[in-house]
């Protein structure tokens, strides 16, 4: 029986493609700050190749802070021109990043709805999420929807990031169940899928894209959905 219905957020919960105009735009502004007048798809090739390097770096370690993940991609990008970034011009760019996501945040699809059935039928409910606690509640009052789930852990708050075991023990901890109890959805083979199997968890991937099938991998997910509402036909 399954008593706890655990979600990562970014990419599950809401698309960060929807969000993508206002970070083009943001580290362009970054960029033309640090002096760097290349042309916009230049500088944001950089930095897709800069996030890119430095999650694959990333990804191996049990634990970080996503603000020096995120400071470290910035960095990548404007060590491509020769440009450092100081910390305080790093703080500038995610505070107007963070006021572009107001204008263009949105919901996945059937997400309020879900939750609302959800806790109608007396599930316990979690956000799992490898990301620091102060965006996590930027993004949550964005989101509006931080009521609807029993509790919220972050990687920060766990000392522990997706795909590392640490932070799924705590989830389930905080859920009152074990492992077999619970199903996890996101939207990540190697960090929301490969974890939650590791660690025993029900696990249903995410998959939005209409042009190929998700890839094989050592760690399957139990389940594909293609919608947030899929997952009450899991239960």
């Amino acid at each position: 029986m399954t008593r706890a219905v655990l979600f990562d957020f970014g990419g599950t919960l809401y698309d960060y493609g929807l969000l993508e105009p206002g970070d083009r735009e943001a580290i362009v502004a970054l960029a033309r700050a640090l002096g760097i007048d290349a042309d916009e798809d230049a500088v944001r090739s950089a930095h897709r190749k800069g996030i890119r390097v430095t999650f694959e770096r990333y990804l191996p370690e049990p634990s970080y802070l996503h603000r020096h993940f995120f400071l470290d991609g910035v960095r990548a990008m404007a060590g491509a021109y020769g440009c450092e970034v100081p910390e305080e011009a790093f703080d500038r760019y995610r505070a107007h990043q963070w006021e572009l996501q107001k204008r263009d945040f949105v919901l996945r699809p059937g997400v309020p709805e879900t939750l609302k059935q959800l806790r109608n039928r007396g599930l316990t409910l979690g956000i799992v999420s490898n990301i620091d606690r102060d965006q996590l509640d930027h993004m949550m009052g964005l989101a509006g929807i931080a009521s609807r789930f029993d509790f919220l852990l972050t990687s920060e708050e766990a000392g522990s990031c997706k795909p590392d075991r640490r932070i799924f023990e705590q989830a389930l901890a905080l859920a009152g169940c074990s492992a077999a109890e619970a199903l996890f959805v996101g939207d990540s083979l190697a960090q929301d899928i490969a974890g939650a199997r590791r660690m025993g968890l029900r696990s249903a991937l995410l998959w939005h894209r209409a042009d190929r099938e998700p890839p094989r991998t050592q760690y399957p997910p139990d389940h594909v959905i293609r919608r947030i509402p899929d997952v009450l036909e899991l239960l």
